[in-house]
């Protein structure tokens, strides 16, 4: 379920928070259903146990997920309407927005670039 890019630019660690994130939203994790272990992640992945741990982290002080002394962690019944992390996730692409905007992009091709993000996910 998890794909890993060891070419690509982001850090692992944010590729498996932002893929968790994308299963939640997507309903593949239900609010309080247990996610993989992070060991079990990590040999699945074939990547450090500490980078799953790290990743987990995150999604916990984002409000994502909680974890049980014990028992492992689990998706938070408000991780759907996560208010911090829709801000977060505005605020990342305004700034991307500017970027853009101050290196000369059009409105047009930030447009289309956002279009063909949603159409991707459309037909997968």
């Amino acid at each position: 379920m998890i794909f890993i890019d060891l070419k690509g630019k982001a850090p692992i660690y944010e590729q498996i928070k932002e893929q968790i994130i994308f299963l939640i939203q997507q309903g593949v994790y239900a609010p309080n259903e247990r996610l993989p272990s992070v060991r079990a992640l990590a040999s699945e992945l074939s990547i450090n146990f500490n980078t799953v741990k790290r990743a987990f982290y995150e999604l916990e002080n984002e409000g994502m997920v909680y974890s049980v002394a014990g028992k492992g962690v689990y998706v938070d019944s408000g991780a759907f309407n996560n208010e911090r992390m829709l801000s977060g996730a505005l605020s990342a692409v305004e700034g991307a927005a500017r970027t853009a905007k101050a290196k000369g992009v059009s409105k047009e091709k930030i447009y289309e670039l956002i279009n063909n993000i949603y159409e991707e996910e459309e037909t997968k």
